[in-house]
This record gives structure tokens, sequence and C-alpha cells, in this order.
């Protein structure tokens, strides 16, 4: 006897929900009769389902089975959501990637957590017909904040400890202007994840921007430290932001500590930030020039190529 749809769960439910949904915003290929060697497990279990799909007008995309393939971090790349690929790794946990961040982001605790969070969180945005809901987008054609955080807040229904999602939500939360509740989220963050330093360098802004900096000093330094043991590719950019955050503290050995580190761990870095204030200036960005140039000297406050630039950009801004 079939079950209902209510008495199902996991994979199951969700594909029956996508039964269910409104002809043509889906488009599922039927399952392989063979599938290639060394999928993992959860990958197994979504092919049993279909070989591939197109859902919500091509918002995600589930590629075919023989199309996975496995990264230089061992995550196999399964999906695209919005054009960006989402993997899978050892430990059956989601990653994304971010291009804001130039960087991964842990999205989901386990595959099937994550397809349901994403099709309840991107279903709210259509509505009976297939077609966008009214009043989703504001004049850009951005999503807006209110949307986004109903969207993240039924995602981590579905998987409340993905810590993407709730980073994520912090953000919605911060840009309606609710510090308090978004501070909460980074802090649930970090506590279940110790390791995401994006979460805790946010939380060193914030405490910055409240002129906490004695906590914003001891943030940015969790999330330089986290970053440093992941061996993440941009662990030098959090120390030189330590020594930024440190500089406005009045702290010149966690200044002088976080520049040495940072020199040795980005020895490109500034090279690369004194290019992009150059570039910011020309295109007339002060207030990206300033930001960046904050950054470089406080990593090297005496540095004459340093100096000199920042000359230029106070001299711009007279």
């Amino acid at each position: 006897m079939a079950k209902r749809r209510d008495e199902l769960a996991g994979l199951d439910r969700v594909f029956a929900q996508l039964a269910d949904a409104t002809p043509g915003l889906h488009d599922l290929e039927a399952p392989a009769p063979v599938l290639p060697d060394g999928l993992p497990e959860p990958l197994i279990e979504l092919y049993a389902h279909c070989d591939g799909a197109r859902l919500f007008h091509d918002g995600v995309e589930l590629l075919a089975a023989r199309d996975v393939e496995t990264d230089d971090d061992g995550r196999a790349k399964f999906a695209l959501l919005e054009g960006e690929p989402v993997g899978l790794d050892d430990r059956g946990r989601v990653w994304r990637a971010d291009a804001s961040l130039d960087d991964v982001v842990c999205e989901g605790t386990r595959l099937d957590r994550w397809i349901a969070g994403v099709v309840d969180a991107i279903g709210l945005l259509y509505d009976f017909d297939g077609e966008f809901e009214d009043g989703i987008f504001d004049e850009d054609g951005e999503l807006l904040p209110a949307i986004a955080e109903k969207q993240l807040r039924a995602q981590l229904k579905r998987d409340p400890r993905a810590p993407g999602a709730r980073w994520r939500l912090a953000h919605a939360l911060l840009a309606q202007d609710q510090f308090d509740p978004g501070r909460h989220e980074l802090e649930e963050v970090v506590q279940h994840e110790p390791s995401f330093a994006w979460a805790w360098l946010d939380l060193a802004r914030l405490s910055e921007r409240s002129g906490e900096l004695a906590g914003a000093v001891d943030e940015a330094r969790a999330g330089a430290e986290a970053a440093t043991a992941a061996g993440h590719g941009q662990a030098g950019y959090f120390w030189a932001q330590l020594a930024r955050i440190a500089v406005l503290a009045n702290d010149d050995v966690a200044r002088a500590g976080a520049a040495k580190r940072a020199t040795e761990l980005a020895p490109g870095m500034k090279r690369d930030q004194l290019a992009g204030a150059k570039d910011s200036l020309a295109a007339g960005d002060t207030d990206s020039a300033r930001g960046l140039m904050a950054l470089l000297k406080a990593v090297w406050p005496r540095d004459l190529e340093v100096l000199a630039l920042d000359r230029e950009i106070k001299n711009t801004g007279q």
C-alpha cells in the first residue's frame, strides 16, 4: 500500500512534492539503469529518484550522475544553484560556492535536508501558476530582505544546523536593521560551527560598529585562528582585518602580531590591496579606496608606497 505524502520522509517526501508541483516548473529525468562507480551513498539515493533535474525553471540544476566530478578538495559536485557549484563532502555535508567571498560555504548538514530546504525556500517565490509572486523584488529586481528572511527560515526548518543558511539569515536580518537578532544568529553559527571564519569576522565588524572594540579584537582573532587552522586560502586577509581592528582599539601588540601573520600567510596581499585601492580611486570610489587603505596601513604602517597612496586618497577627498 502506497504511503500518503505526509507519511513520507527524506528524499521520498521531496520528490513527491516535486511531482505535485505546477506542470513545467520542474523537469526531472528518469533514473539511470546504471550508475558510475565511486558515487557517495547519498548521491546513489538521489539518483534512484532521477538522473538529473532542472527545478524552478533552471534555478536549481541537479547534474546527471555521469557528470558528477570531484573537485580539488574532494567534494563531489552534483548540482548548480543559481549557477554556483554545489558539492558533497566525505561527511555528507553540502557546500556551495559563494562568489561574493571567493569561497565555499557549508549550506547543509545532509543532502536530503539541503534539497528539502531549498525546494521549500525557492517555492515561496512562486504562485500556483508557476509564476513569481507579486511584491518579492525591489525596483532594481533584487529580492527583498524580508522575503530572503522567510526563505532562509524555511530552509533552516528542514536543516536547523546548516551554518551557511543561518549565516545568510543573519545578513538578511541586518539588512532590515535588526541588529540584535542578526547578531544572535551569527553567535548561533559560531557556537555550532566555530570554524566558520566569515561569521567570526561579521561579529567583529558588528562589535566594531557598536564601539565594543575589545570584543571586536577577540572575535577577529577567533576568525583568523579558525581560518589558519583550516588552511583557508584567505587566512592572511583575516589576520589583516584583526590588525585593522587592533589599530582602532589602540592595541599595538595585537596589531603587530596580526600584521606579522598576515604577511607570512599572504605575501602577495600588499600588491593586491594596493592595486584594488588604486582601481577604486580611479573609478571615483573613494570610500572603497579608504577601506582598503585602512587594511594596508594596519599591516604595513611604514611602507612608503602605502603612505604615498594614502596621501593621494586624502588629497582626492579634500
